[in-house]
């Protein structure tokens, strides 16, 4: 089993039951601390679920509390602690409405602050559900280790109505006992058993060589350990005083904190017997010099409510470290090896007279090497292998990793998205790759976007009335053109900003010109690559709508300075760039699509396909953008009726969204959107790219040829690419010049030209091809 764990580069939001730094580890802190090696973790301290006392130790924690409520988040053992400020009067009505808004304000913005978005919500406490809405959670995890609404000053009953609310909601629920596992099943279907373990490794080296505990080895031997905390609502301690006073020549060795939980416990009676010894807390490092010197441990463990759900932690570390140990019959320690159970004084008693009898260095090593499998990094895998069946893992943050942000949900419904996922698969082939994204233009991410190896999504919300408007006037008056300042994000250059400060991240690219004008300040304080979707001043003056991009020159010059590369995607726009900006860092990173994953059409004689549907033309488009709206006019007003003319049973197929109304023409077949483009190509005699205006390089254009598809392009489309006449494709300029080549690839007089232009989207145009462009 591999020491680190398995589960690597998320965002976790933990609420516990117990404070941070506490005297006693517990299951919540063993796992986190071990997450946070290689996930982001935002430990959420102790909501106050038992009333307060009037005793010191509670009125100390609510002055601390207090003076930590309103803080931000502390760095503690590699991960972030927050201290939120709350009612610990969950019975109370108002309390509990009070806490309903001020907690998941409190935790939401310490997630915001760690850039963090929708997080796994992993609770030990099921009043977490209140954290559901602001956080929402890419995965719940309900993680029960204690049956806490039995214990003593508890609202037992709202409790258990939060628990169980909680339960229905969550993805995946833990339980450390039997018991609990048993009851929770009847509330969710997805509970894991998984039982509390040890640091087997640490406990292992009570073995060794080395200082027993101080205070210990000044004790007469036998001495019989119990290790934890001391209160009243778990321990027997008639149990424990029946022992001592049987068996007077041994040494009854206490070690931890007394109440804990328990502010008023009574223990006058242990201290009372002479062979009874209170001797603190200690560390958890100092631990296994405290079994080093004991002879056997023991759990002398009450029966009640409480304790059936409980499966103590010592077990596997007292057995780590060795000794024989004697438990009450508590239920689920039924079934565990090299354990002895007894029930009353005389019974335990005589458990351990025969443990201490037959006792041998050789069992000690034979019972730490038995649990050694019950470890918490193995425990750790298991929780992981359930938490990827319900969600993939994201990236390993062990390494180096690349940083995408984008003003767009991905989602391939245009172009601009096409080059997001070209660039995206291209950087994830060589280390890790996480996209920041603004939930903007579509609901969620495409299965495409998810489904891409070593990448891992991650959203930013975006601002919404005031803010939105002071965005837009700040982004305005930093020269931003209009129609982008409309689009920049303040969440998105603070959630950057938090994640570029990673030392771990190699690279930070603003995709397009909405994320460079949003990280522009960030661009300022560490090196930062702008991905250009096109030139824009290149070709807007073109269009009717580039009212809204006045200063784009001035803009663009400014990005190409102040980023420390720029990728441009074609070598039209690199020329114009460095003319633009002839201090500029440029790149050629033409757009590309998966070619790998394309099945080339098959080669057609048209002597065998008389019909009409074979016959036909394909123009592939996101119809919204005006270059593409332009080319459609110009094949329906001037191409498609002198092809037409010669061949009346032609078709043409128009694929893409934003087709404001379909032609009226039967000859002319409007698909709209479609997931899978195979079908559209392997219908389609040839392909058609009547470009007149618009820069870069035509995605479709490169699909098209990917396809193996004879195709049809202007000199716009075909000077993209670096296309031949007749070698790669059949460039054509004005009507009758395209209609004419229109006519010969429908007719069958072009297909070698579709083998050639297959070759050169393989070699030039593949997500293989860029990936090497692009290799750190």
């Amino acid at each position: 089993m591999e020491a680190t764990p398995p589960l690597r580069g998320r965002d976790i939001v933990c609420v516990g039951f117990a404070d941070w730094d506490t005297d006693l580890w517990t299951n919540q802190h063993h796992l986190m601390s071990r997450l946070a090696r290689e996930n982001r973790v935002l430990f959420v301290e102790s909501l106050g679920l038992r009333r307060p006392q009037l005793a010191g130790r509670d009125i100390r924690r609510i002055l601390r509390r207090l003076r930590a409520g309103l803080r931000p988040p502390r760095a503690a053992d590699g991960l972030q602690v927050l201290s939120p400020l709350v009612l610990p009067l969950h019975s109370n009505r108002v309390a509990r409405a009070i806490n309903a808004r001020l907690l998941p304000a409190l935790v939401a913005r310490a997630a915001r602050r760690l850039g963090f978005d929708r997080p796994i919500l992993w609770a030990y406490v099921p009043q977490a559900e209140a954290l559901l809405d602001a956080l929402d959670p890419e995965l719940v995890i309900y993680h029960c280790v204690d049956d806490i609404a039995a214990q003593p000053g508890i609202d037992g009953e709202g409790f258990r109505g939060a628990e169980r609310r909680f339960a229905e909601r969550a993805d995946l629920v833990l339980a450390s006992a039997p018991t609990l596992a048993e009851r929770l099943r009847e509330i969710s279907d997805n509970v894991v058993y998984a039982p509390n373990v040890a640091d087997t490794d640490l406990f292992a080296t009570a073995l060794d060589d080395g200082p027993p505990d101080v205070a210990m080895a000044a004790l007469p031997q036998p001495r019989i350990v119990f290790t934890g905390a001391i209160v009243t609502t778990k321990l027997d301690l008639d149990l424990i005083v029946a022992l001592a006073r049987g068996r007077p020549q041994w040494s009854f060795c206490l070690v931890g904190p007394v109440g804990p939980g328990d502010p008023r416990a009574d223990v006058s009676a242990l201290r009372a017997e002479p062979n009874v010894h209170l001797l603190g807390p200690r560390s958890y490092r100092e631990l296994p010099g405290v079994l080093r010197a004991a002879d056997a441990g023991l759990i002398p463990y009450a029966r009640n409510s409480l304790t059936e759900g409980i499966f103590p932690m010592k077990v596997f570390e007292y057995l780590a470290a060795g000794l024989p140990v004697v438990a009450s019959e508590l239920p689920a320690l039924a079934d565990v090896p090299d354990l002895a159970r007894g029930a009353g004084a005389e019974q335990m008693a005589s458990l351990l007279d025969d443990a201490l009898a037959h006792d041998t260095p050789e069992l000690r090593r034979e019972r730490s090497r038995r649990a050694a499998s019950h470890s918490w990094d193995r425990r750790l895998a298991e929780i992981a292998t359930a938490i990827r069946e319900l969600s993939p893992d994201p990236p390993a943050a062990s390494g180096p990793w690349d940083l995408l942000v984008t003003p767009h949900t991905p989602a391939l419904g245009s172009g601009r998205a096409l080059r997001t996922y070209g660039v995206a698969r291209a950087l994830a082939r060589h280390r890790p790759l996480r996209l920041l994204y603004v939930r903007f233009g579509a609901a969620e991410p495409d299965a495409a976007f998810r489904a891409i190896p070593g990448v891992r999504l991650q959203a930013v919300a975006p601002s919404r009335g005031p803010r939105r408007l002071l965005a837009f006037a700040r982004a305005r008056l930093a020269g931003v053109p209009r129609d982008f300042a409309r689009g920049v994000s303040p969440e998105l250059s603070r959630a950057a900003a938090v994640l570029a400060r990673d030392p771990a991240c190699a690279r930070v690219i603003a995709d397009g010109p909405i994320a460079a004008a949003a990280l522009a300040g960030l661009a300022r304080e560490r090196p930062a690559i702008y991905n250009a979707h096109n030139l824009e001043s290149a070709f807007r003056h073109e269009l009717d709508a580039a009212s809204g991009l006045r200063g784009l020159r001035s803009f663009e010059r400014r990005v190409l300075e102040r980023f420390s590369e720029s990728w441009m995607v074609s070598e039209s726009d690199l020329r114009a760039a460095r003319e633009l900006c002839p201090g500029a860092r440029l790149r050629l990173v033409p757009n590309v699509v998966d070619v790998a994953a394309i099945e080339p059409v098959g080669q057609r004689d048209p002597d065998q396909h008389g019909a009409e549907s074979d016959r036909r033309a394909l123009f592939a488009a996101n119809f919204a953008y005006e270059p593409n709206r332009n080319a459609l006019r110009f094949l329906l007003d001037a191409v498609m009726p002198r092809v037409w003319r010669e061949l009346p049973q032609a078709r043409l197929t128009l694929v893409g969204g934003g087709l404001e109304r379909a032609p009226e023409d039967a000859r002319v077949e409007a698909l709209g959107f479609v997931e899978d483009m195979a079908d559209a190509y392997h219908r389609a005699s040839c392909a058609v790219v009547p470009l007149l205006q618009g820069g870069g390089t035509p995605l479709k254009l490169i699909e098209a040829l990917a396809y193996g598809l004879p195709t049809v392009v202007t000199p716009r489309a075909a000077s993209a690419l670096g296309l031949q006449d007749g070698e790669h494709c059949l460039v054509a300029d004005g009507a009758e010049a395209f209609a004419a080549a229109t006519l010969r690839a429908l007719r069958g007089q072009a297909a070698p030209l579709g083998r050639a232009g297959r070759a050169l989207a393989e070699r030039d145009y593949s997500v293989q091809a860029l990936a090497e462009i692009l290799r750190p």
